[in-house]
């Protein structure tokens, strides 16, 4: 299993942990889950008609570089081991092998270090979200780890091995 495969699984499970904040994207030809914060949403649109918005793949639309795919792939993928860590509590030894194969897999990203502390700090609201609910609903709190955490453990022991 390829990192970008593992990768999609592993965003998979997070995406049902943070799912009202999430928008697909694509990476290297899988699919995964890519967070996005208040400063993400109010960018300006890099497109030729801001009023309206042009499907993936129309002539107008240039497709994005490999680097701005790397860097994404490098902030989901931080962005995921912060909530491995902090919500679902994975060995941070796992964690550490996770950083580790995701620069191996994302050797485009112009910028590793910065995109990876971007991503674990964009994260911080999903983990803030998780420990006001482990507080005011124990039982949601209860029933969302227990569908995300077991899913993201076992992808991130795939992308490790």
């Amino acid at each position: 299993m390829t990192h970008q495969q593992a990768l999609t699984r592993v965003a998979s499970a997070f995406n049902s942990m943070v799912k009202p904040t999430l928008i697909a994207c694509v990476i290297a030809g899988g699919a995964c889950a890519l967070p996005l914060n208040a400063a993400a949403q109010n960018a300006p649109a890099q497109q030729p008609f801001p009023a309206q918005t042009l499907p993936p793949g129309h002539p107008a639309v240039q497709p994005p570089s490999p680097q701005s795919l790397a860097a994404e792939g490098v902030r989901t993928s931080a962005n995921i081991a912060r909530g491995a860590a902090d919500i679902c509590h994975i060995d941070r030894v796992k964690i550490d092998r996770f950083k580790v194969m995701t620069r191996k897999s994302f050797p485009a990203a112009p910028d590793f270090d910065g995109e990876w502390n971007l991503g674990y700090k964009e994260a911080q609201a999903t983990v803030d979200r998780f420990a006001a609910m482990k507080t005011n609903n124990p039982t949601e709190y209860a029933k969302e780890i227990g569908e995300a955490c077991p899913a993201l453990t076992q992808g991130i022991d795939e992308v490790t091995k």
